[in-house]
């Protein structure tokens, strides 16, 4: 009887640590699946970054930044949106405010934008 508690007890542990795990995972699985699918069929639009806060978190080695932006659609005005994103480390002391990004924005929720990272490229001040 002591060896079948033991089995029990150690399926118990096992199934309350997996279900713990995928509630801690799963939120985090949807946001990067539906970060992709924003970067793929998004708008394409420019933001200027206004602000920038540390938020305290990483993702992979990656800080994760409040950003405050400006975004300009192609088809309207500019309108304000706060958003959370990981910034890479290759131009990290490049992305300042005042800095201007590539976003893509979501057409049924324009409040929904994500920072594409891999169409950036830094503005050239040689004159």
């Amino acid at each position: 009887m002591g060896m079948g508690q033991g089995i029990l007890m150690a399926v118990l542990i096992i199934g309350g640590t997996t279900l713990i795990l995928a509630c801690v995972g799963l939120p985090f699985l949807i946001m990067s699946r539906n970060a992709r699918r924003l970067l793929a069929t998004g708008l394409p639009a420019q933001a200027v970054i206004e602000t920038m806060s540390d938020t305290g978190m990483t993702v992979n080695g990656q800080p994760v930044v409040g950003f405050g932006l400006a975004v300009q659609p192609a088809d309207g005005p500019a309108y304000r949106v706060v958003h959370r994103q990981s910034l890479p480390r290759i131009p990290m002391g490049m992305v300042v405010p005042g800095a201007v990004v590539p976003v893509k924005v979501d057409p049924a929720r324009r409040e929904r934008v994500r920072i594409d990272w891999m169409a950036w490229r830094p503005a050239n001040h040689d004159g």
